[in-house]
């Protein structure tokens, strides 16, 4: 066979290539998105390009700061379990990671925790939400999106029933017209309102099977029939003897 024959057909399996791989990487960005349980109107609202790199300079730590109690399950019969975060902070270093500090309680089990949240992808929606009624369409918003890490904390070996949270989160922001970032509270009162999404896995040292572990901010991913409420989060009263108590209790 003719080199130029060779040579051109080596180009074309090489454009092949680069062609399928793209398509790969632009399936596994939509497969991560998968993970999530998405409040219906940010469906099919995400483009399909990896902003990370534009929002690097951000600081996302007050953000990843939960606003009120984190709602959350362990286990196949979604026993309470309770996450706070005492403290988070942004590496220096990488743009990516940021460090976590925190507790967990389960019973009347405490364990302290540390480690990271590594950024895998930011990305933006193709039109921003103004609301109920566009009640914010004249605010100037510049972008809002969606903030995609794996997370990975460890609790104190030396503690009792200690072990590994480890899963992927997602949180929800927008810019304002400043040019500032802030926590996505636009469509609050929306029943599918949530944010900070953890979805993932409990380990206990020693032990080779996880447990199921999510927890979230005003509603819990993948919780199945333990989340009856309508307008918000209300615990279904079949699963009160693994640490549920009807909202206000």
């Amino acid at each position: 066979m003719p080199k130029c024959k060779i040579k051109n057909m080596k180009t074309r399996i090489f454009i092949i290539l680069i062609f399928l791989s793209i398509q790969v990487i632009g399936q596994e960005k939509d497969d991560i998105l998968n993970n999530f349980e998405y409040p219906v109107y940010l469906k099919e609202s995400v483009k399909k390009n990896d902003f990370t790199s534009k929002y690097l300079s951000y600081n996302f730590s007050a953000l990843l700061t939960p606003k009120r109690d984190f709602l959350g399950y362990i286990g196949k019969k979604y026993r309470r379990i309770h996450i706070y975060y005492t403290s988070i902070s942004k590496d220096s270093i990488s743009q990516k990671k940021y460090f976590v500090e925190g507790k967990s309680l389960v019973g009347n089990n405490v364990c302290d925790f540390k480690g990271e949240i590594q950024i895998e992808q930011i990305r933006e929606y193709k039109s921003i939400d103004f609301g109920v009624d566009n009640m914010y369409e004249n605010e100037g918003y510049k972008a809002q999106g969606i903030l995609i890490g794996k997370y990975k904390f460890k609790e104190d070996p030396e503690q009792n029933h200690s072990g590994i949270f480890e899963g992927l989160m997602a949180f929800y922001w927008y810019v304002d017209k400043y040019g500032i970032v802030h926590y996505d509270r636009i469509n609050w009162n929306s029943d599918s309102f949530r944010n900070n999404q953890y979805v993932g896995e409990w380990t206990e040292y020693g032990k080779r099977i996880g447990k199921t572990c999510n927890w979230g901010e005003y509603r819990i991913p993948f919780s199945g029939d333990l989340d009856i409420g309508a307008g918000g989060f209300s615990p279904n009263s079949k699963y009160k003897d693994m640490g549920w108590k009807p909202i206000g209790e």
